[in-house]
């Protein structure tokens, strides 16, 4: 089994841009990348869902032009890394993107995201959840990023609305069609969940002051609801050891006592420990905390880093490209690769020609679709076709992806 590295990241934005630097929320160095992707500390894999990101319409419009403020402040400080954002999906304030070392992007396998609202009985995004599923070296692995009911009385809500979560999220592959039936899960969000009703302002006050995190957690909401069974009971949350991320007053490290405090953020994991013969999945949680030092919203982001268990050197569905010679500027080139028996080509599949520091799956410069055989011929194994387009006008390294359409993502690169 191979290990990966995976962080995962919440925070309700409330609105704002993002003017402070993210560098430390992520764990990256600031300033001149010496020895990129060689930096064995940082993750396999960013998880980064967002609440409350800007979602009037005309931020709509411009997120549709240009891409999503944060999702680029975020792609500006790990990209220099070796990171490509492999994909993401937004429902209104709700914003999910997912980067992974590029490395990793040949042995990703049906990606695809799902949007399930829950505001207004379901009629509206204000609240709800986006969620994303993807294979990774032959293990299935579902992101899940919600916004639940507020407020101190809307408990049921809340219980409610992971239900209708859970309920409609169906994704097109047949043996993980459900959250649930994925590998690995990892729930993020602001969930919402209070203190109980009995536990006053000053009391949950005094619990903080005295650092009490363990009694603070016997009276949390989201705990009583895996107990009862109403909500996450099969998932499994690291110790509640920092402060409640919630409500802080404006650039400040004081609470807006309005308000009861809570831990309304959190990231939550379940693992299918004996989903396969022989073998065992594994999580191992290595950090749980709160970046007290982000005060651009009345929310604080919370992050989590995990090991899991994966299958090493896992292949399937698989394109093997030969080593393209020179291309001439204006002109284009060669392209020759073989498909794996076990692949199934589709109209929608196409070879796309990238910037060699590229970080993002949008960032081709140029592409060309696959070239389909008649009805009822034999579908061949070895491709050849010129790229003839002019929009190859800059000298340099470049790299050439095949995306399948059919398996929604990318079989290979050269």
């Amino acid at each position: 089994m191979e290990t990966i590295k995976v962080a995962c990241y919440t925070w309700n934005v409330e609105t704002t841009w993002p003017d402070q630097d993210l560098h430390s929320l992520l764990g990256v160095s600031k300033g001149p990348v010496i020895k990129r992707g060689l930096d064995a500390a940082l993750p396999d894999i960013y998880i980064i869902g967002l609440q409350e990101v800007k979602s009037q319409p005309q931020n709509v419009i411009m997120d549709a032009l240009f891409e999503e403020p944060w999702t680029n402040a975020l792609r500006e400080v790990v990209g220099p890394h070796n990171y490509v954002r492999v994909t993401g999906e937004r429902l209104q304030g709700i914003v999910t993107n997912i980067f992974v070392k590029r490395h990793h992007l040949p042995h990703l396998r049906d990606i695809h995201t799902c949007v399930v609202r829950t505001g207004f009985g379901g009629l509206w995004g204000n609240k709800g959840a986006t969620s994303i599923r993807f294979s990774l070296y032959g293990c299935s692995v579902c992101v899940v990023n919600c916004h639940l009911a507020p407020h101190d009385a809307g408990y049921k809500e809340r219980v409610d609305h992971f239900n209708a979560i859970v309920d409609g999220t169906q994704f097109p592959v047949q043996e993980t069609s459900n959250i649930l039936y994925h590998d690995y899960v990892f729930w993020l969000g602001d969930m919402n969940f209070r203190f109980e009703g009995h536990m006053t302002t000053e009391g949950i006050a005094k619990f903080i002051t005295d650092n009490n995190w363990s009694a603070l957690a016997d009276v949390d909401e989201l705990k009583q609801a895996q107990k009862s069974g109403d909500a996450f009971s099969m998932f499994i949350e690291g110790p509640l050891t920092f402060p409640p991320t919630y409500k802080y007053l404006e650039d400040t490290q004081e609470y807006d006592l309005t308000r009861r405090p809570a831990w309304t953020d959190r990231i939550l994991h379940q693992v299918h420990v004996d989903a396969y013969e022989n073998v065992k999945l594994g999580v191992e949680q290595t950090t749980y905390e709160a970046a007290h030092e982000y005060r651009q919203s009345d929310h604080r982001p919370v992050r989590a880093h995990y090991k899991i268990k994966m299958f090493a050197n896992h292949e399937e569905r698989c394109i093997h490209f030969e080593q393209p010679v020179s291309w001439v500027i204006g002109e284009g080139g060669l392209v020759k690769f073989t498909l794996d028996s076990d692949v199934v080509t589709s109209p929608a599949d196409y070879i796309a020609v990238y910037k060699v520091d590229f970080t993002s799956v949008h960032q081709y410069v140029i592409y060309m679709y696959l070239p389909q055989m008649p009805p009822g011929s034999p579908q061949p194994h070895n491709y050849e076709f010129m790229f003839n387009d002019e929009l190859l006008q800059e000298a340099g390294m470049y790299r050439v992806l095949y995306y399948s359409g059919k398996y929604s993502c990318y079989l290979g690169h050269e």
